[in-house]
């Protein structure tokens, strides 16, 4: 019923709009991903499987039509042809971030505005989009470093790749703060199912950044409270809180861009099967004239889990991004997990990605 709103709201006043204009307001954008992962040793068992993920969608801004300013309207669609690598793994974490339910589905369908230093959401949402994120972190493969483990694994319907979930946030930033919060519906998984009796989730957070010593730092801390039913807790999550904080610092040497970060989780309640985490790796930019897009990284996360023979799961990874032509990359990628979900054997894990990203 949204969608066929706007569209009728649109279709009546593009005649008063200029059409240039009009036309210039639309702009997509396609992802499209295949990967391949094996598990070389340890874990359950030896093994190998493939995934293929594509995302599609557009944007309409208001002021490039000619109407109102800031206004924009986000669609996007997903689809995943999926084998889980955590099958011969083993591991908690999660080894690959695209790995999710094989499904296609809308993926995104929300309105933002913006009014002066502030800005409005509302619709069909990703949190993960704008809660608990590092840019520094966002070319690891492992789940953890783009979604705190405290929240993803206590909270599995928590609005995350590959689920989004209706809700409503707001920011509003200046003089290098920015403050948001949002309210999103409890059942991520099943969207659009009774989704005003299936609970909720509160997120909310405060970043910080500036200038430190030639670079430039950005500081974060968050924190989130789960509220469910109790006939739903077993398969959405438990009443549950907790709290996360990401620090970043990127700085530029001889021509070449490094970052590094650091993350924190915490989820104390006894009620969560994982209840703290840390993060932490190092990533190189640009270090050969050739590659300006290129990238390098290595990184640590730690997950502590309570009733296992071994009270944590520590996952080191090392990755490597090379642009072959134009938007299309080759990561290949290796991951050695010791002791996956605190029982199996350590496991050493490769990765291939080939990924194309057009807008």
């Amino acid at each position: 019923m949204l969608c066929l709103g706007i569209c009728a709201f649109t279709c009546q006043t593009a005649s008063t709009a200029d059409a240039t204009s009009f036309s210039n307001a639309f702009s997509w954008n396609l992802y499209l991903s295949l990967d391949g992962a094996d598990n070389f040793s340890g874990g359950v068992a030896p093994g190998a499987v493939g995934n293929a993920t594509g995302k599609a969608g557009f944007a309409f801004n208001s002021a490039r039509a000619g109407w109102w300013p800031g206004g924009r309207l986000v669609t996007e669609f997903l689809a995943i042809q999926n084998s889980s690598p955590e099958n011969y793994v083993g591991d908690i974490q999660g080894v690959n971030n695209l790995t999710g339910l094989s499904r296609g589905a809308l993926y995104k369908l929300y309105y933002r505005q913006n009014i002066g230093n502030a800005t409005l959401r509302a619709g069909l949402i990703s949190a993960n989009d704008y809660f608990d994120t590092s840019g520094v972190a966002s070319q690891f493969l492992n789940v953890s470093y783009g979604f705190t483990p405290t929240i993803g694994v206590n909270v599995p319907a928590a609005s995350s790749y590959p689920f989004s979930s209706l809700g409503v946030m707001g920011s509003y930033g200046a003089d290098g703060w920015t403050a948001m919060g949002g309210v999103f519906e409890g059942d991520a998984i099943h969207p659009l199912r009774n989704p005003y009796e299936r609970g909720d989730m509160i997120f909310l957070e405060a970043d910080r950044s500036g200038s430190l010593d030639g670079g430039r730092y950005t500081l974060k801390v968050g924190a989130w409270q789960n509220s469910q039913l109790p006939q739903y807790q077993s398969a959405l999550g438990n009443d549950t809180s907790g709290l996360y904080s990401i620090g970043e610092y990127r700085w530029k040497q001889a021509g070449m861009t490094w970052g590094g970060f650091l993350e924190l989780g915490a989820a104390p309640n006894p009620v969560n099967a994982l209840p703290w985490y840390l993060g932490a790796g190092l990533r190189l930019r640009h270090f050969w004239l050739a590659g300006l897009g290129d990238s390098l990284g290595i990184g640590m996360t730690r997950a502590w889990l309570r009733g296992r023979p071994h009270t944590a799961e520590t996952d080191v990874e090392c990755y490597c991004s090379a642009k072959i032509i134009s938007h299309l990359y080759l990561q290949p990628d290796l991951q050695y997990v010791i002791h996956p979900s605190g029982i199996y054997p350590n496991a050493l894990v490769g990765l291939l990605r080939l990924h194309m990203r057009l807008s």
